[in-house]
């Protein structure tokens, strides 16, 4: 069974996206501290049921490939869509479905990707779950207090146990119970069919929408030094409409967020190149920070670490492949 599941720890979202299929995401820490991920997965092929768990506050931005459907239980809180989602909500994101979710605070999430063309197989009400056309609020379901347990429960089994070794066809067997069984959990976490939430008000939709055309500024943003009021200059906004929509939908300024990206941006160029001749000099400068003191002083604030330990361990994990 060792091909379907494993259970993998990261200090850095460059290697954890590595592990990702099925959608395109873009990570950003955003409060002090190392980082420690634990990611348990079982893969299948058209189904990925993974158990995540994260220490930071982080902002993940996503987008789904058009072949996959996303089913997501939160154990803890977070805010999806600037949706706020209290633990244990339940959600679907439908293929393409560009979104954001942001945790303030200890992360876990169990997620169950599944292709497009294989949830319309599954018993109702799942196999509508990966309907397009729903909005966020439409996504979002109340789940059954003791049927998520039970989910959990049985998540946290299935990827402590160790598999036993079997023949092709007792693998085939095992892949159809473990489906069986995780629909059956999902019909649980759901009890009934609940309608969806009530759609909030045009306010809110208006300031969604305005911090994810900041975000998608923000991002491709190598060259120069972004600041708050060239977003607000290019979005046609005030800078307080702006900073309004930031904390609404992403819990922090404009500038902090911006700031985090950068220090994100300039970690995974130490961690990725350090078996160049990068030097933290040179980073440091390559992402608009011309303090190199004040840099050193964000870089350990944030990550827990100096860039030069950053680099040095890169170094030396480099060398050691």
């Amino acid at each position: 069974m060792e091909q379907y599941v494993t259970r993998k720890r990261f200090s850095d979202f460059g290697q954890y996206r590595e592990e990702l299929r099925g959608w395109d995401t873009e990570a950003v820490q955003v409060s002090r501290g190392p980082l420690s991920m634990q990611v348990d997965s079982l893969d299948v092929g058209d189904l990925i049921l993974m158990h995540l768990k994260i220490n930071r506050d982080t902002i993940f931005k996503s987008a789904r490939d058009s072949g996959w459907c996303t089913l997501i239980v939160h154990m803890t809180p977070k805010r999806w869509c600037g949706i706020d989602l209290p633990p244990g909500s339940f959600h679907a994101i439908a293929p393409r479905r560009e979104t954001n979710v942001v945790s303030r605070g200890d992360w876990e999430s169990i997620n169950i990707t599944v292709r497009r063309d294989t949830l319309p197989t599954w018993e109702a009400p799942l196999c509508d779950l990966g309907d397009r056309d729903r909005t966020p609020e439409e996504s979002i379901f109340d789940s059954d207090p003791g049927g998520r347990e039970r989910f959990r429960h049985w998540v946290g089994a299935l990827f402590s146990a160790a598999m036993p070794a079997c023949t092709e066809d007792d693998s085939a067997m095992w892949v159809a119970a473990i489906r069986g069984r995780l629909q059956r959990y999902l019909l649980a976490v759901m009890g009934h069919r609940p309608g969806p939430r009530p759609v909030s008000s045009v306010h809110r939709v208006a300031r969604y929408d305005l911090a994810l055309a900041a975000l998608r500024m923000i991002q491709p943003e190598a060259e120069r030094r972004i600041t708050v009021s060239d977003l607000a200059q290019g979005l046609g906004v005030s800078a307080r409409a702006l900073e309004y929509a930031f904390s609404s939908v992403i819990g922090m300024s404009p500038a902090q967020y911006i700031l985090a990206e950068r220090l994100n941006k300039a970690r995974n160029r130490l961690m990725t190149f350090g078996s160049s001749g990068e030097t933290v000099t040179t980073v440091a400068f390559d992402h608009q920070f011309e303090n190199l003191s004040r840099f050193a002083q964000q870089y350990a604030r944030l990550f827990g670490e100096r860039p030069s330990d950053t680099l040095r361990m890169a170094r030396s994990a480099f060398s050691n492949a």
